[in-house]
């Protein structure tokens, strides 16, 4: 069951043709908008469609890049327009035993361009931050604390990140931190004291 607000195609990664769509895929990626009028040949999707014929010629070249990615789910979801109606989807790529399922999921017009392109770039900096701390070896609980204030500290942008540590009497130690240059460290410092 796919949501009703998006829709998903499935494509063979080595020739990037269709080998299954959701049911409401069609409409959704190829139907022209009433404020567009139709004019000439559109392509139509079916099973064997070529996925760069739907899109536009630097959306089908950034699908194609991703592709060649090893892990495509950094980057993410990919800001693709439909050649037809000229909407805007986010793709959001997945790869599964050599296939590629792709959800699409329409932007909203009050997301375009500076929200999208905000919303795009804090997506990818998660999914890098997450990969980040999935990859650190077990067994050093002073690293993992270290590496998750750091990216606390990237990601939201604020003056300081630290990471607590709560003893048995219910106070707390600031046991890592990262600030930004010239602020007062907490680092060691107990509270309530």
């Amino acid at each position: 069951l796919i949501q009703p607000f998006g829709c998903l195609l499935a494509l063979d990664e080595k020739t990037f043709k269709v080998i299954a769509y959701s049911e409401n895929a069609p409409e959704l990626l190829t139907m022209v908008s009433h404020a567009v009028p139709s004019v000439g040949e559109h392509p139509v999707l079916g099973i064997g469609t070529d996925i760069r014929t739907i899109f536009t010629a630097p959306s089908a070249s950034a699908l194609q890049k991703a592709m060649g990615f090893g892990d495509v789910s950094l980057l993410n979801p990919i800001l693709v327009h439909c050649k037809t109606s000229g909407k805007l989807f986010y793709a959001i790529v997945h790869r599964v035993t050599g296939s590629l399922i792709i959800d699409f999921e329409p932007v909203k017009p009050y997301e375009v361009p500076m929200t999208a392109a905000g919303a795009l770039q804090s997506y990818k900096l998660a999914a890098k931050a997450i990969t980040r701390l999935q990859s650190l070896p077990s067994g050093s609980m002073e690293r993992l604390c270290d590496t998750m204030v750091q990216e606390v500290f990237e990601l939201t942008g604020y003056d300081r990140a630290m990471a607590y540590k709560f003893h048995d009497d219910d106070h707390g130690e600031v046991v890592s931190e990262v600030t930004k240059p010239g602020m007062e460290p907490y680092l060691g410092l107990h509270y309530p004291a």
